[in-house]
């Protein structure tokens, strides 16, 4: 069992712990209690003071093998972000059972962007569309959470879905499909793109999609012709637009799924809100 304290004839889990020192009350930023020979930690803080990718906090509080209240804070200015859509910007995840967390969030956690479906090349519907990618999760906890967040939680943007087929065997709307745009995230998603076919779509941003684009064959000449259109990458939180036409021949030109503000949500009680974009799900 983790650390409690008796308030009002009831045991609860304190987020903080106050000792007398020379007359004068301060907090404790470690409690530690010996247990048959052995010294456990009990209560700890953390204070997250630089930009970081891939945070582990179970790994950066020490992997304890006890149950364990921590109270982190993550400071004004500060982002976690992931290297990409597999991997959460922030994990909180493997504490032993009765294991609390509060978190503090002043500064900006969010997801990496999804990349865009890439344009499909061809004469007479060759292949099908290529769907884009869904953006990253910003926090997944599978630990009792308690959540003031002050600043953002983001999930990373859907990729734009690539430009869709119409059933019209060697025309140029089929041959010559767009690519999609990136989704945004701190690493931002990629603009579709097939090597060797023409210019990718845009990258997305730090907050906002790219934009989808184009193909035209022979460009120039006036035997140019233009295919169909990518979509847009979604914005922080937000689905990838699915490209035109909509719906296509293939069914297979979607937009990528939002990323996760929050995948862990029946593990959080959130104290403060502020600005959460993006899927709250679990």
């Amino acid at each position: 069992m983790g650390l409690h304290v008796k308030n009002s004839g009831s045991w609860v889990i304190p987020e903080s712990v106050y000792a007398k020192n020379s007359g004068t009350w301060k907090q404790a930023n470690q409690v530690w209690i010996k247990q048959g020979g052995t010294w456990y930690q009990m209560l700890t803080s953390l204070e997250i003071t630089a930009n970081a990718t891939n945070y582990n906090l179970y790994t950066a509080l020490g992997s304890p093998i006890t149950p364990i209240t921590a109270t982190v804070e993550i400071v004004s200015g500060v982002t976690l972000s992931s290297t990409g859509t597999g991997v959460p910007a922030l994990s909180i995840s493997g504490f032993p059972t009765g294991s609390v967390i509060y978190l503090v969030n002043n500064g900006t956690i969010v997801g990496a962007g999804g990349a865009g479906g890439a344009r499909v090349a061809g004469s007479g519907r060759l292949g099908a569309s290529k769907p884009g990618l869904g953006g990253g999760t910003s926090i997944y906890t599978r630990n009792t959470l308690n959540l003031t967040n002050n600043g953002t939680i983001a999930g990373g943007g859907g990729g734009g879905g690539s430009g869709g087929r119409t059933n019209r065997s060697g025309q140029a709307y089929d041959d010559y499909t767009g690519n999609g745009g990136g989704g945004a995230g701190n690493i931002v998603g990629v603009g579709g793109y097939l090597a060797g076919g023409g210019p990718s779509a845009a990258n997305g941003t730090a907050t906002t999609g790219g934009a989808g684009n184009i193909y035209w064959s022979n460009p120039g000449s006036s035997e140019q012709q233009g295919g169909s259109v990518g979509g847009t990458g979604g914005n922080l939180g937000a689905a990838g637009a699915r490209g035109l036409p909509n719906p296509d021949y293939d069914g297979t030109n979607i937009g990528g799924t939002a990323g996760k503000a929050i995948d862990g949500i029946s593990y959080t009680t959130k104290t403060v809100t502020g600005t959460i974009l993006g899927l709250e799900v679990n």
